[in-house]
C-alpha cells in the first residue's frame, strides 16, 4: 500500500499492476485488492493483474477490480484438453474455466483473453483443436449475450525451459508451430473470435538461446559483426540473418531443439537453481503419467530440494478481511454522479515548444492527464465501463509542428479560483517545451471559422523556381489537389484556404483558413503541393504555429 500511493501520487499513473509469476497464489490478494480499491476507486486509479490461473481470479477479485474501470481480464488455461492440462500439473479443468468466464460475462466483461501454449509434451491433432472447442463454449457461457462478446485467444510456442520438468523435451519445429496455427486459423470462427500468436522464427531462437551452450557467445558475436541490431522489435527480426551467422560459425541451431537423453549432462547443469535434479526427473515422469504434484504450501513438502526448513520454507500470510466495498458504496457514486449535477468549465492555453513537438497526440493526452494528477487539479469522469477524465483538446497538430498556442478544455466539480496557482503546479509538471500560458474561461460556443498563422523555415532556401510557383498560385483563383478519403478520391481547392502566403529570407509566414465540419489543409500540404518541396525536405522542415484568431465567416 505504501509503494503504490508514494508511486501513484508522483506519477499521475491512472492504473497500478500487481506483477508476479503468479498473482493469484498471492494469499492476501482479496484484501489487498479491497484495501487498494477502497483508497484509490475516488482518483479513478484502477487496479490490473498479468494472466491469472484458473481458479484464483476469484468473483470477489472481480468484484474489486470492475469498481473503476474493466482492465484487461486474462486467463490461462494454457491447454485444450484435460488431459494435456493435467501433464503440464496444472491442476484446473474445463469446468473451472467455464466457471470463470460465466462470472466475468455475469459482470459485465464483453472481451475475455485466453492464453494456450502449442507443442506442449504428448500434444496430439486433438489437443490443438480442442483449443477452438475451448474458446467456443467459453463464448457461450455469455448466454443471451454471447453474440456480443468477444474472445481473443493467444497462442505461443512451448519453450522447454531449462531447470524444469520438461528440460529434457524437444521444441516443435518451425514447420510444425506454423502447420498447428495455420490450423487454428482455419477451426477457429471469425465472427466473435480474434486469434493472436507469437511468431515462430521468435519461438525458435527463443528457444535456441534459452537451451544452448556456451558456443552462442560466438554466434551473438557473428550476428552482430553481421549487423544484427534491434531484434527486439518485430519489422528488424530477421531470423535468416541468424541462420546465416550459424553457418559462418559451423552451428546447426535445430539441433539445441532436439529431445535430451536424461542420463547425460546438460549445457545448465553447473548452475545451481535450489531445484534438485532428481525432483525435476521425477516430476518429467509424473507429468508424462499424469500424476498430481500438489502445492506444497497447502499440501505438504514435496522434497523438492530448495526448502532447508531453517532460512528457506513455504509462508502463506494471512490477513483480518476488511468489508468488502461493491461498486456501488456512496463515496465513489458521490465522485461518479453527485458532483456533476453542476460543472465548471475552463480552457487552458500552452506551448509544444523544442522537443515536445516529437510528441504524438494520444501521448499529449497522457501526459497532460498525468500532470493534472500530479499538480492536484480535479476533474470530473465520465461515466460508463471506463471512466476517463473528461479533459477536450484543441485540432491535434503533426508530429515535429510546435506551437505557441495550443489549448485544453477542462471540465471541474467547482470553479477555479487560483488560475495562477493551477498554472505555476501544471508548469512543475509538465515536460521541456510544454509551458501553460494562461487559463480563462472556455468560450460558449467555438467559432465558424478560425485563422491560424504559422512560420516555416525549409531546410533549404528558396529556389526561383520555388518562388515563382508561390507567385503564380496566390495570383490565381483555384488551386485544385487530391485528396483519398476511404478509397475515395476526390479534388479540393486549396486556393480558397490560404488567406496569405508570405516569403521573406529563408522563412515562410503561411496564414490558413479552418472553418468547423469542412476539409482543410496544413502548412505541410502548401510545401508540397504549392512549394513543390520533397517529401523528404517537407519532414525536415521547421514549423510553428504562432497564432490562432477568429475569422469572419462571410470574410
Amino acid at each position: 500500500m505504501t509503494i503504490a500511493e508514494r508511486d501513484i501520487s508522483s506519477s499521475g499513473f491512472e492504473e497500478l499492476a500487481l506483477l508476479s509469476l503468479s498473482s493469484g497464489d498471492y494469499s492476501c490478494l482479496p484484501e489487498l485488492m479491497v484495501r487498494l480499491m477502497n483508497r484509490f476507486a475516488d482518483q479513478y486509479v484502477s487496479v490490473s493483474m498479468p494472466s491469472m490461473r484458473v481458479g484464483t481470479l476469484t468473483p470477489e477479485i472481480m468484484d474489486q477490480i470492475k469498481r473503476v474501470r474493466k482492465t484487461g481480464f486474462t486467463v490461462a488455461p494454457e491447454a485444450g484438453t484435460d488431459r494435456l492440462r493435467e501433464v503440464i500439473n496444472k491442476g484446473i479443468s474445463e469446468a473451472d474455466l467455464l466457471d470463470t468466464c460465466r462470472n466475468a460475462f455475469a459482470m459485465g466483461w464483453k472481451l475475455i483473453k485466453l492464453y494456450f501454449m502449442i507443442g506442449l509434451p504428448t500434444e496430439t491433432g486433438e489437443d490443438v483443436e480442442a483449443i477452438a472447442d475451448l474458446a467456443r463454449k467459453a463464448r457461450n457461457e455469455a448466454g443471451p449475450l454471447a453474440g456480443r462478446v468477444q474472445i481473443n485467444v493467444s497462442v505461443g510456442t512451448f519453450v522447454p525451459k531449462p531447470h524444469t520438468p520438461f528440460q529434457w523435451e524437444r521444441q516443435l519445429s518451425l514447420a510444425e508451430s506454423r502447420e498447428r496455427i495455420n490450423r487454428l486459423k482455419s477451426i477457429l470462427p471469425r465472427k466473435g473470435f480474434k486469434l493472436k500468436w507469437h511468431d515462430p522464427d521468435q519461438s525458435f531462437l527463443e528457444g535456441v538461446f534459452s537451451r544452448g551452450d556456451r558456443r552462442l557467445s560466438t554466434l551473438i558475436e557473428q550476428a552482430w559483426r553481421s549487423g544484427v541490431r534491434l531484434d527486439g522489435w518485430s519489422e528488424h527480426y530477421r531470423l535468416e540473418n541468424w541462420q546465416r551467422a550459424a553457418e559462418a560459425c559451423d552451428m546447426d541451431l535445430d539441433m539445441y531443439l532436439q529431445a535430451r537423453n536424461p542420463e547425460k549432462p546438460l549445457p545448465w547443469d553447473h548452475l545451481d537453481c535450489g531445484v534438485e535434479k532428481d525432483f525435476l526427473v521425477r516430476e518429467y515422469h509424473n507429468g508424462l503419467n499424469r500424476v498430481y504434484t500438489p502445492d506444497c504450501r497447502t499440501q505438504g513438502c514435496q522434497k523438492c530440494g530448495l526448502c532447508d526448513f531453517k532460512t528457506i520454507y513455504p509462508v502463506v500470510h494471512s490477513a483480518d478481511r476488511p468489508p468488502a466495498v461493491k461498486a456501488g458504496h456512496p463515496s465513489i457514486e458521490k465522485t461518479r454522479a453527485g458532483n456533476q449535477d453542476r460543472v465548471f468549465s475552463c480552457r487552458v492555453h500552452y506551448t509544444r515548444l523544442g522537443d515536445s513537438r516529437f510528441f504524438g497526440h494520444l501521448e499529449i493526452l497522457q501526459l497532460v492527464f498525468r500532470a493534472l494528477t500530479r499538480a492536484g487539479v480535479h476533474v470530473l469522469y465520465s461515466q460508463g465501463f471506463n471512466p476517463s477524465p473528461r479533459v477536450s483538446f484543441s485540432p491535434a497538430l503533426s508530429v515535429g509542428v510546435e506551437s505557441e498556442c495550443e489549448y485544453f478544455d477542462l471540465e471541474l466539480p467547482r470553479p477555479m479560483t487560483n488560475q495562477a496557482e493551477v498554472a505555476a503546479r501544471l508548469n512543475m509538471e509538465l515536460p521541456p517545451g510544454m509551458r501553460v500560458t494562461g487559463i480563462g474561461i472556455k468560450p460558449e460556443r467555438e467559432p465558424e471559422a478560425l485563422l491560424v498563422e504559422y512560420t516555416v523555415t525549409p531546410v533549404n532556401a528558396l529556389s526561383d523556381k520555388q518562388r515563382e510557383s508561390i507567385a503564380r498560385f496566390l495570383a490565381g483563383e483555384h488551386h485544385f489537389v487530391e485528396r483519398v478519403r476511404k478509397n475515395r478520391k476526390k479534388q479540393l481547392d486549396i486556393r480558397p484556404l490560404v488567406h496569405s502566403l508570405e516569403t521573406e529570407d529563408s522563412a515562410l509566414t503561411i496564414s490558413l483558413i479552418s472553418m468547423q465540419g469542412k476539409a482543410g489543409i496544413n502548412p505541410k500540404d502548401i510545401l508540397r503541393e504549392v512549394v513543390g518541396l520533397s517529401e523528404e525536405e517537407v519532414l525536415l522542415a521547421r514549423i510553428k504555429k504562432n497564432r490562432v484568431a477568429i475569422f469572419p465567416a462571410n470574410a
